[in-house]
């Protein structure tokens, strides 16, 4: 279906990120200035699939790393994405560094990720409408770009708020010079915070909210909401401004390794076609410093 739409317009735009809906449990993957707030070794491994039963829908790997480096200032990060969608297929190999400066109130940290995009297009399962099209030629195009990320993030126990900005350079991906054909890096921005409540011993409840403008287009935002038993489990949901619902859970399994699910339901037109989108998601948390013991459970 997607690669049929794709083969009646053949010059294309489409925005390179991936959607997540746990980031609140994996901030690294929206602001690189989170890197290194976690005062440990941590790395996620995560899977989306996206619009299921919906021919060429999304589905996205993503690999992402970040440790404090040589003290308490200074941390570094590392992702790679690996994005499929209908006969497009992208990859991120990006690196972070950040610098967190302490404060009476919180840890304020600033980040920088950059390195390089990679999309490819496979003209042999496009469906074009005429069989003599010169376009049909079942060729693979391919371009690659740097890209660069900039973010801000400050934190304690119970509190934080991030600003993102991505795809400084606002380039496209041009995969075939003869042909407008492109996947353009639009430049957008990411505001989120939230917080950690503790109800009770074994009670704790997080709220949080994101805003995402890209110039242009109409403001979007999640609102999310969790509650974590038992110091273990983590219930939510999520209510995304593009009309989805989501539920969450995320389950601690001991102080360093964790396992998150996410399922999303659409309420647009969409749901017609699909019957919704699935992520899971495998955490860690290694102690690199032996006189710094991680603090268990990490509410943010």
């Amino acid at each position: 279906m997607l690669s049929t739409i794709l083969g009646s317009c053949f010059s294309f735009k489409a925005q390179s990120d991936a959607l997540y809906s746990q980031y609140m449990f994996n901030q690294f993957t929206i602001n690189p200035a989170y890197a290194g707030s976690r005062d440990a070794l941590s790395g996620v491994l995560l899977f989306r699939t996206q619009w299921v039963g919906f021919e060429g829908a999304p589905n996205t790997v993503n690999l992402s790393a970040h440790s404090p480096f040589r003290g308490n200032n200074t941390a570094l990060g590392v992702n790679v994405v690996l994005d499929e969608i209908g006969p497009t297929k992208s990859s991120a190999f990006q690196g972070t560094y950040a610098y967190h400066v302490q404060t009476r109130f919180g840890d304020l940290s600033f980040g920088l990720r950059g390195g390089f995009l990679s999309t490819r297009l496979e003209k042999g399962l496009l469906n074009f409408q005429e069989s003599n099209d010169i376009h049909d030629d079942k060729i693979t195009l391919q371009a690659i770009q740097p890209n660069f990320d900039f973010g801000t993030y400050f934190y304690n126990d119970f509190f934080y708020a991030g600003f993102s900005f991505s795809h400084l350079q606002g380039n496209s991906l041009v995969i075939q010079e003869s042909s407008v054909t492109s996947l353009e890096l639009n430049r957008y921005f990411n505001f989120a915070t939230g917080g950690a409540i503790e109800l009770k011993n074994n009670l704790v409840f997080k709220p949080s909210i994101m805003l995402k403008y890209l110039p242009g287009m109409p403001l979007n935002y999640d609102i999310n909401s969790s509650i974590l038993l038992n110091k273990v489990l983590w219930i939510g949901g999520s209510y995304r401004s593009t009309k989805n619902i989501v539920f969450l859970l995320e389950y601690n399994v001991n102080d360093h390794l964790r396992m998150g699910y996410s399922y999303d339901f659409d309420l647009s037109p969409l749901r017609n076609t699909n019957s919704g989108s699935h992520e899971i998601f495998l955490g860690t948390d290694i102690n690199i410093r032996k006189k710094s013991p991680l603090v268990s459970p990490r509410y943010l």
